[in-house]
């Protein structure tokens, strides 16, 4: 017996990371409270690579700081989550995240309030493992009580009649058109403003890599898909490079169908699955290139259907005139 395992939609799983970040908030108030009285003014938030303070805030924005860095990430996961219908993957990340944050923001607190001043704190490795158990644990939950998976590429849909576009002899044509997924951009976005929050506390080396990643997401939101006699081209929206190009000789027929990025692609973005690949920045319309190869090449777009179109009378007059027809 067979059994594909489904993602859960609706708002569990988005309900699930927002739990994980909220008790997160929870214990940090809970242990910020309880030894608010023993703690430095100012405590120390940022730590060398040998456990040393070398950072400072205020004890009164301290906490604050800490929330931000608790709560913008529940944000942008929650999203990210939502827009995916209860990615299993994400679902974890965002209750690991969680835990790792809430247990070094714990962590911390309870280094300085150890020490007599600020500079004295100290955040050993051990802390740094704890919280990597935690986050695990966390990650591990958020899986089973969040969804049980992704699921597995389907059969694609049957398409229509294949189209195809008159061009006379000697005639170009040539078509173009954006496809952009503002979930991407959203999620960019939130990710450069995590990691604005988290430098302030956590410094850059904490902060950099979510602040690259929201860079990336901003920068690849949307490319430009283009059908001309150098075959089916997408490139990066303003950009020409990086870009695909899957030239005529390569095709064997074009049509369009309606595709679910996470059912015929598994996610969303540049994907590759077996006997399919291609870009997927939001349900609906696609461009499928049938390849010589027996694969498949997607593109979501509108006005797929003249792509389609265009790009089989442009393969069927290069199969011409090499002779192969």
């Amino acid at each position: 017996m067979t059994v594909t395992l489904r993602p859960v939609s609706g708002l569990r799983a988005p309900l699930v990371v927002a739990a994980a970040h909220l008790l997160a908030c929870v214990a940090f108030l809970t242990v910020f409270l309880v030894r608010r009285d023993g703690l430095p003014d100012p405590v120390a938030t940022h730590f060398s690579g040998s456990g040393g303070a070398d950072g400072f805030t205020a004890l009164g924005s301290f906490p604050y700081q800490a929330l931000g860095l608790l709560l913008v990430p529940a944000l942008l996961f929650g999203g990210l989550v939502y827009a995916t219908r209860g990615a299993r993957v994400l679902v974890a990340l965002g209750c690991g995240v969680a835990g790792f944050l809430g247990a070094v923001t714990v962590c911390v607190v309870l280094g300085n309030a150890r020490a007599e001043t600020a500079g004295q704190a100290h955040l050993t490795p051990g802390a740094f493992g704890a919280a990597a158990f935690v986050a695990a644990v966390a990650a591990g939950i958020g899986a089973l009580a969040g969804g049980r998976g992704a699921p597995a590429p389907a059969p694609a849909k049957a398409a229509a009649a294949v189209p195809r576009l008159d061009l006379r002899e000697g005639e170009s044509a040539i078509w173009t058109r954006s496809a952009g997924s503002r979930p991407l951009l959203a999620g960019g976005g939130a990710l450069l403003a995590a990691g604005a929050v988290l430098t302030p506390l956590a410094g850059w080396a904490a902060g950099a890599g979510l602040m690259a990643g929201g860079a990336v997401l901003c920068a690849c939101f949307g490319v430009r898909v283009t059908v001309d006699r150098h075959g089916l081209t997408v490139n990066v929206l303003g950009l020409p490079r990086p870009r695909v190009r899957i030239p005529l000789d390569r095709i064997e027929e074009a049509v369009h169908r309606d595709v679910d990025p996470l059912r015929d692609l598994g996610g969303w973005g540049y994907r590759a699955v077996p006997g399919r690949s291609g870009f997927a920045l939001r349900s609906g319309d696609a461009v499928v290139a049938r390849l010589t190869t027996g694969s498949e090449f997607v593109v979501t777009v509108d006005d797929a259907a003249t792509a389609a179109a265009l790009l089989n009378a442009l393969t069927e007059r290069a199969r011409t005139t090499n002779g192969g027809g």
